[in-house]
């Protein structure tokens, strides 16, 4: 951190909930999360709503409580649970030093992997699989509690296929 005249602090809003964020961010622009006034409890996410509150700097967080904020700006928040998270840190402990660091890794791919299929794009993941946009036809269906009959809309869906190395993985 830098000297402590070089120390920058400033109130900002959750651009998800509108929560009050205290800021401290030096001028090599490290920056650190309050959420009380006296800076005593340091945090990343909104204590709220659970924001990640890296994913922007602080510099475009609201100045106001339901301020604008371009929203190209925020993916979608797409949380790794603490099964993966911890599967993560287990498998290269040197990348990932922290059960953090684990996880902003996880939101971050999820987050990628939410933009782009939401946008349309299929993703091909070596080993893994490929996630694909499909087309659904509208058709007929029933209610099962009434049995009228009623239309079910198109509308765009994902599918998943497993790659040839995780089917074998699976099966042998």
């Amino acid at each position: 951190m830098g000297e402590f005249n070089d120390l920058i602090c400033v109130t900002r809003y959750c651009p998800n909930c509108g929560s009050e964020i205290f800021c401290t961010t030096d001028s090599d622009r490290h920056t650190v999360f309050y959420v009380s006034e006296d800076m005593n409890d340091p945090t990343n996410t909104c204590p709220r709503c659970q924001f990640d509150l890296f994913k922007l700097p602080w510099e475009v967080l609201p100045v106001e409580p339901g301020g604008a904020l371009d929203t190209t700006l925020l993916s979608h928040k797409v949380q790794g649970g603490k099964q993966l998270t911890e599967a993560v840190l287990k498998k290269d402990p040197e990348m990932f030093p922290s059960k953090a660091a684990a996880k902003r890794a996880l939101h971050a791919v999820g987050a990628i992997l939410f933009d782009l299929l939401a946008s349309g794009e299929n993703v091909r993941w070596s080993g893994l699989g490929s996630f694909k946009i499909r087309e659904r036809a509208p058709r007929k269906g029933r209610n099962p509690q009434t049995g009228e009959e009623l239309r079910i809309p198109a509308k765009r869906v994902v599918t998943f296929s497993a790659s040839k190395a995780l089917k074998e993985g699976l099966n042998g």
